[in-house]
């Protein structure tokens, strides 16, 4: 227990004032053994402008058990405009008080409810939360996931380059998607009230796109935000205090998504707020403000409150079952996210920046979020375009990662499955979910120069000249190709084959550049993830790739190639099988083609042991 929770104890009714902002008063509770069915009290939030107001409430009974070790009470909330918006997203955390003392938070409602009804989570839980230590020093959201057992990308048929992490290609929403699925949220049971997430500066589709990813999270979606701050406030809080609102800024700049709660309780530097997690991510860092509430919108869907944040104090430390923590001392992380769009005439702004939290659940989803924004703002045409993205990761102790990616967008740059495809998510998730050790973001640089355009290419047949060669003899490949809107042109290309592949049956693929994964020694340290992310063939180039019968095998920092079968069970087994693993052999050849390639074709030929 806190100083100033025992004195507040041993001082009934009297109120404390503290420096840095805070201003709580003396602290007597109620436990939820002592409530009874009928009582009356009040709770405290804000419906416009910062200063709380009460709110009138009346105990229905105690629900026990709720959640491990947590008991529910369950009250209704008489009040005109509850009565009207029934459960409102953005009271989470309204402090709730009978006979003076306080007894919890205004946390959970029904899904779809039509009465003022409301779940309070009990203080002695939260109070628990509020005294636990950071058990990581500094921002802890990059540390690592657990060692995957393979490392190593292997050639596949026609798949999209993929993660270092199995080689399956994830977007930018991937660790928040997995997140979802391991923390499923009901919608018809007693629930959490929903956290609004109010977005600013995005347009329709990236709302959208942000709505789908994060509602799975209980957090509620909505285009509500402003900027915050940039006109003269004539009262603005110097802190947080009890029922007053709290917002967890996710993005800031010119592009915003705030989440926003109420404070259940200050404590010194710390306060709780919510009465239920907000992603239930644990410890973590992300940055926090003051805010003011414009207006309660009342809705049958969702009631919730209009809201912008104010002042930056400190950061959201804990996400537990009961409450999140905040801790005005810490101050978080935040990574900048410049964007510069160029090449189509007219475009009302190329430069956009915002700050991104720095979390590794929601960084790469952000950092989607504000590219899709960008883009819709200024070349939101939905029209045949080609796209060359630069960009720029910086890592603290590991410099600039620059990565260039050229690609084709049929339906407009601004859609999520062309972005998704940008190597700048597969530098953050290498950050992010590395093995080696932590890697701290510093900056986040995207340039995209777009023009309007059907540059593509599509391989619509394939057919050898001879489909059995003697040994040394090259293979001679008639390819059949139809840029777009033009006719189909054929093309000769030949490919050496060494005479000791005499005697193999081989397999050829012929397919765009950047479906061609190339083995890869098993990475030793996360500059040689980092090495991996940046290899590749360019998808405007024409991969012929030929698959032999032969294996190699990928150690610790070697490639071991042409290994016949004893030998490779030998090095197999005489490795950790989690940091080795066998490859089929591959030759290839690359020809530049200045259009981005699409589709692809398989042909077989064998090879002679002897010439004939």
């Amino acid at each position: 227990m806190s100083v100033l929770r025992r004195v507040a104890t041993g001082l009934g009714g009297a109120t404390l004032f503290f420096a840095a902002g805070f201003t709580p008063a003396a602290l007597q509770t109620m436990s939820s053994s002592e409530v009874r069915a009928g009582m009356r009290g009040y709770g405290l939030s804000v419906f416009r402008g910062t200063e709380p107001e009460r709110f009138d409430v009346e105990v229905i009974d105690v629900l026990e058990n709720f959640r491990p070790d947590q008991d529910l009470v369950l009250i209704k909330t008489p009040h005109p405009l509850l009565d009207h918006a029934g459960s409102v997203a953005g009271m989470s955390g309204s402090p709730i008080y009978l006979e003076g003392r306080l007894i919890g938070a205004y946390a959970y409602g029904w899904a779809f409810g039509k009465d003022p009804i409301a779940g309070v989570t009990p203080i002695a839980n939260m109070l628990k939360e509020l005294d636990r230590p950071l058990l990581r020093p500094g921002s802890p959201l990059a540390t690592p996931l657990p060692v995957a057992k393979t490392l190593t990308r292997r050639p596949t048929q026609a798949r999209p380059r993929g993660s270092y992490l199995g080689g399956q290609r994830r977007d930018a929403f991937w660790a928040l998607s997995r997140y979802a699925e391991q923390h499923p949220r009901g919608s018809s049971e007693l629930v959490p009230v929903a956290t609004p997430l109010l977005v600013g500066g995005l347009p329709a589709r990236a709302a959208a796109l942000l709505r789908e990813r994060f509602a799975p999270l209980g957090l509620e979606v909505l285009e509500a935000a402003g900027g915050g701050g940039k006109r003269e406030r004539k009262a603005t809080p110097a802190g947080y205090v009890n029922g007053g609102s709290l917002a967890v800024t996710l993005l800031r700049g010119d592009i915003q998504a705030t989440a926003v709660g109420t404070v259940t309780y200050v404590d010194g530097q710390r306060a709780v707020a919510f009465g239920h997690p907000m992603l239930d991510a644990g410890e973590l860092a992300l940055p926090t403000a003051t805010a003011r509430i414009l207006h309660v919108l009342a809705s049958e869907r969702s009631s919730f409150k209009i809201a912008e944040a104010l002042t930056p104090l400190g950061s959201l430390v804990h996400d537990r079952q009961s409450a999140v923590v905040v801790d005005t001392k810490e101050r978080p992380r935040t990574i900048p996210v410049d964007i510069v769009l160029r090449g189509l005439a007219g475009m009302p702004r190329e430069r956009w920046h915002v700050e991104a939290a720095d979390h590794r659940l929601l960084t790469s989803s952000l950092v989607m979020t504000a590219l899709a924004s960008a883009l819709g703002a200024t070349a939101n045409d939905a029209a045949e375009m080609m796209f060359r993205a630069e960009s720029v990761v910086t890592l603290k102790n590991h410099g600039p990662q620059r990565v260039i990616d050229e690609g084709f967008a049929a339906s407009g740059i601004g859609q999520p499955l062309a972005l998704s495809r940008l190597r700048l998510f597969d530098l953050l998730e290498a950050a992010y979910d590395n093995p080696f050790g932590r890697a701290e973001v510093e900056h986040i640089a995207v340039t995209l120069d777009l023009r309007f355009g059907h540059e593509v290419s599509e391989i619509v047949g394939a057919q050898l000249a001879r489909d059995e060669l003697d040994p040394g003899e090259p293979a001679r490949i008639v390819l059949t190709l139809r840029p777009f809107a033009q006719a189909t042109e054929q093309r000769v290309i030949e490919v050496p084959l060494p005479a000791t592949l005499a005697g193999e049956h081989l397999e050829l693929e012929i397919v765009g550049g950047d479906r061609v994964q190339i083995e890869q020694l098993l990475p030793e340290s996360l500059d040689d993830v980092l090495a991996l992310v940046r290899s590749g063939l360019p998808s405007t180039s024409l991969a012929v790739v030929v698959e032999r019968k032969s294996r190699g095998l990928s150690l610790a920092g070697h490639v071991v190639k042409d290994l016949p079968g004893s030998a490779l069970n030998a090095l197999a087994t005489t490795h950790d099988t989690a940091r080795s693993a066998s490859f089929a052999m591959e030759q290839r050849i690359v020809l530049p083609l200045g259009r981005v390639v699409v589709g692809h074709a398989n042909l077989g030929l064998d090879v002679r042991k002897e010439k004939r």
